[in-house]
Parts: C-alpha cells; structure tokens; sequence
C-alpha cells in the first residue's frame, strides 16, 4: 500500500486547527482531557490470541487518557461529540503500546482524504449546504453520526464502552494469526445523557464524577478483542463486524486514581495506536496508518505553544 502523502496528514492537522479555534498549546482535537493512573491484568485466554508481552498475564502498569473530541480545551462536557480512551501499557522491556478506542464504534472516514474532504466541508467558507451534500454521497458518515446521536452524552467517563476503530493482527506463540479490533466494557454498565440534561450540569462534570467515583474504589473495565471472520473488512474503519462475531476477554484495567501531573502530562504525552509490540501488527487501514504522522505535527505544534 502506498504511503499517505504527506501533504494530506498536514491539510488534516491544520484543517483540525482552524475548525478548533486559536488555543495554543494543545492538541488540534481531543483538546480535553482527563489523565488516570492504573494496572491492567490480562486473562489466561489472551495468550492464545497473542504473544504480546502485557497479555501475558503480569500486572502491567498503565497511563489512561480520557477525552472530548473538540479541539477546544474549555468546552462544556456536556456537548453531544464522541468521547475516548487512550490507554499507554508500560511494558516491562521499558517500552510502551497504546491503545486508543471511542465512545461511538467505526470512524467517520475510510480514508485520509475522505476525511479531510469531510472536515473542509465543516469550514465556514464551504458553505452551509457542503456538509449536507458530502452526507449525501458519504452514507457510512451519515452511519456514524447516527450512531453519535443515539449516545451523545455519557453520565461518566467510567460508564461509556469506548471501541476500536482498526483492526490489528494478532499472533500467539504457536504463530497462529487472526485480526480483531478492541472493545473496552465498563464493569460498572453504561449510562447516557441527553445534550439538553447535561448542558445543566457543571461545565467539567466528567471531571468531578469520575474524582467522586475514585474516592469510592477504582474504575474498571473490561477489554475485549472482536475477532474478525473470513471476508471481514480489516482496512476500512467505518464498516462495522457482525454483532455475533466472538470475542475473546484480554484482560481488565483497574483505574486507580488521576494523575496529580495531569496539566504536563497533557502537554508531553503522545498515545498512538501504531504504537505496538511483538504480537501484535499493524492492519492496512489507511486511516491507521496516516495517525502517526499527524500525531507528530500535533505534537511539534504542541510542544512548541503553538
């Protein structure tokens, strides 16, 4: 597969900029974020999908990042938009592998330039019909907006399952392979919120109920790996797996507090999901394979207060 061009990830970073609005210093999109400290345990069952150090069954120590889609740091957390997770596994070797995954499943793009094409529509100079009519010819957009719209809001960051967008290959000991994509459950079930009932609560409720629900006892979740069948899309990121495709439970994440570092943490913290191990590799989705570079130029801007 051939590179993405380099001058579509810049357009897309930029684009994500002036869609953001002018707050130097922080990240084009997931501008908002929330970082916790955890362990994650995996279970016996993930050594037969993969050979990968942290699925190995050790307790792996763990920096988790929760966040708000937009761009701007000081939104409201009650805004109807896709929240993540961003899960860094620090490994024994003293490397790292990251997870990331989203409130709502697949993507809204298959491509980069799909993509972009989609967030240039979003600029006030396209006009207000540039949206509607990229919709139009876009239904697996459409799809994912759809979906967006019947969970816009979580009660808590703790009670959203959030889902990987890619699919990666997974190889055990025995060299067997199968491709899946991640699924975080959270132990404690879902709970949404109307835009209209959360616009009512504290600008920074997620916040202040997940430090709340810490003073209780930890966060759990669950991860699970959606194993894909034959003729399963692995490179595309908006077409979404049968429902019954099995799943194998990888291991839980116990949250354990939030970070009293959060504000460097923000600023010096790259979570990249082409971040990996021995075990575990890349699929050919161009959307997956384009994240790094971006992530690069998101964070020389960031780190430059730009």
């Amino acid at each position: 597969m051939s590179a993405t061009p380099e001058n579509v990830v810049a357009q897309l970073v930029e684009t994500m900029r002036t869609l953001a609005g002018p707050h130097q210093g922080f990240r084009p999109v997931h501008a908002k974020g929330l970082v916790c400290s955890g362990t994650f345990h995996a279970t016996p069952e993930a050594r037969s999908v993969s050979r990968a150090i942290h699925l190995q069954g050790q307790p792996i120590p763990t920096v988790i990042r929760f966040s708000n889609a937009s761009g701007d740091p000081d939104i409201h957390d009650g805004g109807a938009a896709p929240r993540a997770i961003a899960v860094k596994f620090q490994l024994p070797d003293g490397k790292n592998a990251d997870i990331l995954a989203l409130s709502i499943e697949g993507f809204a793009a298959r491509t980069p330039e799909e993509f972009l094409a989609f967030l240039q529509a979003q600029l006030p100079s396209a006009g207000a019909d540039a949206v509607p009519r990229f919709l139009a010819s876009h239904r697996a957009t459409g799809a994912f907006l759809g979906r967006l719209g019947q969970k816009p809001v979580p009660s808590s960051y703790g009670q959203a399952s959030y889902h990987g967008e890619h699919a990666f290959l997974f190889t055990a000991a025995n060299g067997t392979s199968r491709f899946g994509r991640y699924h975080w459950i959270p132990e404690a079930g879902e709970a949404y919120l109307s835009p209209d009932d959360a616009g009512k609560l504290s600008p920074n409720f997620l916040r202040d109920e997940m430090e709340q629900r810490l003073q209780k006892g930890p966060v759990a979740f669950e991860l699970q790996l959606q194993l894909a069948e034959k003729g399963d899309p692995t490179n595309d990121a908006t077409a979404l797996w049968p429902s019954d495709r099995p799943r194998v439970k990888l291991g839980r994440l116990e949250i354990a507090a939030i970070s009293p570092t959060g504000t460097a943490d923000e600023r010096r913290m790259v979570f990249d999901p082409t971040n990996l191990t021995d075990g575990i590799d890349l699929s050919d989705d161009p959307i997956l394979r384009a994240r790094s570079a971006a992530y690069s130029i998101s964070y020389e801007h960031r780190s430059k207060g730009k």
